[in-house]
């Protein structure tokens, strides 16, 4: 199966009042950042990082929201900006929230599952809820939507309206870094002491 050129956007841009309002995507999870284990995990794609510059040991694309903080809608919309205008010929986006240290080994799943007949494959994890923050979608059909007023808006508003298609992919995979309790969990994980998330968390 020939898979669309893409690249992928990360989304760094929110704290976590829980973890005394850090950002999660520097937070340590067994020797590297939680952003740090994303990018290793996402392979050979280009990648663009919305948030603030940083070492992450590989080569990826930084820009920011303008102004900064304009929530997820406003950030995917800088990144896909800035992804297109280095990346001209590419047919998808994969956009990845960036407090999710193990969602990397969703990028193939996502990329085959958008079939010609969809706009959008969305990961879901054990509660069945689509994540339009770990998704990948045809450009054709997300770009004109992500320009204009873009500030402040949710990330569902993102698939309204879009031919779609649910991944249903495991609970470390989806696993995103919002408490101390999520923390253990993603350190226990890399350190390899349990298979996966309890699902009834």
């Amino acid at each position: 199966m020939m898979l669309s050129p893409a690249f992928v956007v990360v989304l760094t841009g929110g704290t976590a009042r829980r973890l005394g309002g850090v950002d999660k995507t520097d937070v340590d999870v067994d020797g590297r950042s939680v952003l740090r284990r994303l990018l290793d995990g996402v392979g050979a794609l280009p990648v663009v990082v919305v948030g603030p510059p940083r070492d992450v040991g590989r080569d990826v694309l930084w820009t920011r929201e303008d102004p900064p903080l304009g929530g997820p809608y406003a950030a995917a919309a800088a990144g896909v900006e800035a992804g297109l205008a280095a990346h001209p010929d590419a047919q998808v986006v994969l956009l990845l929230a960036g407090d999710q240290p193990f969602a990397g080994a969703a990028v193939a799943a996502l990329r085959r599952a958008l079939t010609d007949d969809v706009d959008a494959a969305l990961a879901t994890g054990p509660d069945g809820r689509p994540q339009p923050l770990l998704a990948a979608y045809r450009l054709s059909a997300v770009r004109e939507r992500l320009t204009g007023a873009v500030r402040d808006r949710p990330a569902r508003d993102l698939v309204v309206g879009l031919r779609t298609v649910s991944v249903p992919l495991d609970p470390r995979t989806t696993l995103d870094v919002d408490d101390p309790d999520d923390l253990a969990v993603a350190r226990r994980l890399a350190r390899g002491l349990s298979p996966s998330p309890d699902p009834a968390r």
